[in-house]
């Protein structure tokens, strides 16, 4: 993803999700510390670290990463000693420790756009993961890939007299499986737009089956697929997959 600065203060605002229970709930089972990939605003670790679980979190986004700065600055001490953050990519990033979960939230996973890189950064989270640790991870998935290309325009109130419209476009190429996005922010007060921004993208399309051959192939077995993140068995024909799985 391309974060282009001021971009990330709106972020979350647009991002609702309801994956926080899920995700701190896999935590503490793995009991152990965790490695969050593409950390954003920290929205996740924050809860991670509430929740009493050593989180440390990367992303490629160094205005992101400011975004999560300033978010963890607002908390206690005890908590904020939980949180460890640094900018780098899944597919190389290289600590010198080994985590009880590693995840990857809010579908972010498809931001690998390359197969071979898909498959370097399942490789290097595998390196990264204590014995008997886990990967876990959500994808959107589409049932049949078409080309296709529209519009979206969403409004989020800030105040009773600013607002934020963000307005997105996107287009789909069947052929390398490529949906390219470029969305804006702009920010109205008292009617008058005062900012605006843009950030661009795109995502690998998924499907389960394919999904899961690329987990075998890197030394994979899954142990659950979940249809939400609230523990429904998956299905075909739902239009995410969450996925805990584990190296052989």
């Amino acid at each position: 993803m391309n974060y282009l600065e001021g971009a990330e203060k709106y972020y979350d605002l647009f991002g609702e999700k309801d994956d926080v229970e899920f995700y701190v709930e896999q935590a503490k089972l793995y009991n152990g510390k965790a490695l969050e990939l593409g950390v954003g605003t920290a929205r996740l670790a924050i809860n991670l670290a509430k929740a009493g679980v050593e989180t440390r979190g990367i992303d490629t986004s160094r205005y992101m990463l400011n975004a999560a700065k300033a978010n963890i600055s607002k908390l206690d001490s005890e908590t904020r000693s939980r949180l460890h953050l640094e900018q780098g990519n899944a597919v190389d990033f290289k600590l010198l420790e080994r985590f009880n979960m590693i995840y990857f939230p809010s579908c972010s996973f498809d931001h690998i756009l390359d197969p071979l890189d898909q498959r370097k950064a399942l490789q290097n989270i595998k390196d990264h993961l204590a014995p008997a640790g886990v990967y876990v991870f959500d994808l959107y998935l589409v049932p049949e890939i078409k080309p296709d290309k529209d519009w979206f325009v969403q409004r989020k109130e800030l105040d009773a007299t600013s607002y934020v419209v963000r307005s997105g476009y996107h287009t789909i190429d069947p052929e390398t499986r490529l949906m390219t996005l470029n969305m804006w922010y702009e920010v109205y007060e008292n009617g008058r737009m005062i900012e605006r921004y843009h950030e661009g993208s795109q995502v690998y399309i998924h499907d389960a089956e394919g999904v899961r051959k690329l987990l075998r192939e890197t030394g994979y077995r899954i142990l659950h697929e979940y249809g939400d993140h609230h523990g429904k068995k998956y299905e075909k024909g739902d239009n995410i997959i969450v996925l805990v799985a584990q190296p052989e």
